[in-house]
């Protein structure tokens, strides 16, 4: 029982740092049009570039975020990997290429490390481990509180030789 709460604590610990360690950084804007190569960037949409991308990414997109694989004159070459729409929807991308015209483009942001994101995401994961583990060792009680009398007596024949 306690092997198996253990599992389930590890489990929700791991998924919970993976699923939440996008917070740990945020994106600021970046002092220059051309990125650097390799760098995770959020592109933000103008509405010249919503109608221009719709094709390939749907009506009403707001935001893209990738990597940087080339910086063309006229053109971004990125590995997608979110499109965040108008309504607050997003999708995940699996790093596809894509190239986005530097016209439908507002604005560019790089992603930067956040100490206070950081600090919140730990403290937050220790006291949900703290409560699970209170929770398992305090154990739970799960039935009467009567005793189950003990067994009644059982014979054994044990064979006799002479």
């Amino acid at each position: 029982m306690l092997a198996s709460i253990r599992k389930t604590m590890m489990l929700g610990a791991v998924t919970t740092v993976l699923s939440t360690a996008q917070a740990c950084y945020n994106y600021v804007p970046l002092e220059t049009s051309a990125p650097p190569v390799g760098e995770r960037v959020a592109f933000e949409i103008t509405d010249r570039g919503r109608v221009g991308l719709s094709d390939r990414f749907g009506p009403g997109i707001a935001e893209i975020e990738g990597r940087v694989v080339q910086n063309q004159t006229n053109d971004y070459v990125i590995d997608v990997f979110r499109v965040s729409q108008i309504n607050g929807q997003s999708a995940i991308w699996s790093g596809e290429e894509a190239r986005l015209n530097r016209d439908f483009v507002g604005s560019v942001r790089g992603r930067q490390f956040s100490k206070v994101r950081t600090a919140a995401l730990v403290g937050g994961i220790a006291v949900g481990v703290g409560i699970l583990a209170s929770r398992a060792l305090s154990g739970s009680f799960s039935g009467s509180a009567t005793p189950e009398p003990p067994p009644g007596p059982t014979s054994i024949l044990i064979p006799f030789h002479r």
